[in-house]
């Protein structure tokens, strides 16, 4: 067959007739292997026909994982990243119903909202998707309590809703909450598998919820891409000669590098805010860009080093997570399409802090060119990656989430668990330094294994990149040095 992968080829309305008249049970593997005969495009398009679709690589694992805690009796805390959080403070009057049908209309829009993960007979993970959304919304009224308390049971709410589980086998993969706090004050709460929903995801949901609930949910068709339309081909590409190429390609440019030790205690969560020294940071951030590069460049330029004198090497391996969506029309789908790229840093020969600039805006750009293969395929299972520390300076982009007559206010929640969500291994894991940026303030959460290392280790690479930044602005020409 000819024509682009996940469009039907010339001449196929006989194909489909053909298809219509096979037995339900074999039909969707017909519609396979019709499949399996087109072309993969270098990137995302349009699946052909229905029906389940293959798991991406990460929710793989992420399923693996939260059966195995299933299967060991634990609450899946531990082994599991499960739950990501929201809440929204909502200020005027509030129609609920209208809020109830524009969640409806999100839950409609997007298929990663009403997928569930299941396995088949062989030990695959398929993602199927329901027809119908299922909104799981319930209400409190706090009105009767006192501010102290009501704020108090707030925060309980919000910290109750990431901990509490989702489960990826039945669908109920969101639930939503809302909390009247007295007339006209509200508090939204939502909670979403981190396997269907990343942070980019927020913004997507969120824009879409005004927008159903100013404009009707008329307006909130299909995104052109959906998640399953990714899971699909990500799948196919990677079995098809361009993934696998460029799969055996980046394995080899990391084969001389040994896997990250895992801890003998296995792994445990630690967290604790960080923010970064202004007066350093700025005239670091000055110098970068300066040379060209940009405020994560110069970040992750200083981590690099720091981790060369830790580990006593003349380089450094970082992962950094990256968005994974590589396509235009990913960019208005909800879904978890993050993926880590291992950036791999050069600092053999002694050079400036400048000239070690230029080596990362290079190692950067070639990493991030390879967005497309999932950590997970490139190191394989119960394979540790070659980073132990993992570093973010995240720019999502602002949502103007506006409702007509309401003031609206997003509420602090508690960390994501990017430990577990992004490490193949978390056993293996150090760090992961997950920054933002924001009214000149640079600041986020450190994570970390407490089976690994202990809070002041952290706290050291941070100090550390403050150190290379103030040394790097004061002598800009020294050359920068790997060993204590």
């Amino acid at each position: 067959m000819t024509g682009p992968a996940g469009s039907a080829p010339p001449g196929d309305a006989g194909v489909e007739a053909a298809l219509a008249a096979l037995p339900e049970s074999r039909r969707e593997l017909a519609r396979l292997l019709l499949a399996a005969r087109r072309p993969v495009p270098a990137r995302p398009a349009p699946r052909s026909g229905a029906g389940p679709v293959p798991a991406t690589a990460l929710q793989t694992r992420l399923w693996h994982r939260e059966r195995g805690a299933a299967e060991r009796g634990a609450d899946g805390t531990p082994d599991a990243p499960g739950t990501g959080a929201h809440a929204v403070r909502l200020t005027g009057h509030l129609d609920e119903d209208r809020l109830r049908d524009a969640l409806t209309g999100v839950l409609r829009r997007h298929e990663a909202l009403r997928t569930r993960l299941a396995a088949t007979g062989t030990g695959a993970v398929e993602l199927h998707v329901a027809q119908e959304p299922d909104l799981r919304l319930t209400r409190a009224d706090l009105s009767g309590y006192g501010e102290e308390a009501r704020t108090a049971h707030v925060r309980r709410e919000i910290a109750e809703g990431a901990a509490a589980g989702l489960d990826l086998e039945s669908g109920r993969t969101t639930r939503f909450r809302l909390l009247r706090l007295g007339p006209g004050d509200h508090v939204l709460l939502l909670a979403s598998h981190l396997a269907v929903f990343d942070g980019w995801s927020s913004g997507v949901f969120l824009t879409d919820l005004a927008a159903g609930y100013r404009d009707g949910t008329g307006g909130l068709t299909p995104p052109p891409l959906q998640l399953t339309d990714y899971a699909d081909w990500q799948s196919r590409w990677l079995a098809g000669p361009e993934g696998s190429a460029e799969l055996a390609d980046r394995r080899a440019a990391f084969a001389d590098l040994p896997a990250a030790p895992r801890a003998p205690g296995g792994f445990a969560r630690g967290h604790f805010p960080v923010r970064l020294g202004r007066p350093v940071v700025e005239a670091g951030l000055a110098l970068g860009a300066a040379e060209g590069a940009t405020p994560f460049m110069t970040l992750l330029t200083a981590l690099a080093v720091v981790l060369a004198r830790y580990e006593g090497r003349d380089e450094a391996v970082i992962g950094t997570p990256a968005a994974g969506r590589f396509a235009t029309e990913l960019e208005g789908a909800v879904g978890q399409f993050t993926t880590v790229v291992p950036i791999r840093i050069d600092l053999s020969g002694g050079p400036s802090f400048p000239a070690l600039l230029h080596r990362t805006r290079a190692a950067v750009a070639e990493a991030l060119g390879h967005q497309r293969l999932p950590v997970d395929a490139l190191f394989g299972t119960g394979t540790p990656p070659p980073y132990r520390v993992l570093f973010a300076l995240h720019n999502y982009p602002a949502v103007p989430f506006g409702l007509p007559g309401i003031e609206v206010r997003q509420l602090p929640g508690p960390p994501a668990r990017h430990l577990e969500l992004y490490s193949p291994d978390p056993a293996a894991a150090l760090a992961c330094i997950g920054l933002t940026e924001r009214d000149g303030e640079i600041g986020g959460t450190a994570e970390y294994n407490r089976r690994a290392a202990a809070p002041e280790d952290v706290r050291g690479l941070l100090t550390g990149i403050e150190a290379v930044l103030d040394r790097a602005v004061a002598e800009p020409a020294a050359p920068v040095r790997t060993r204590h």
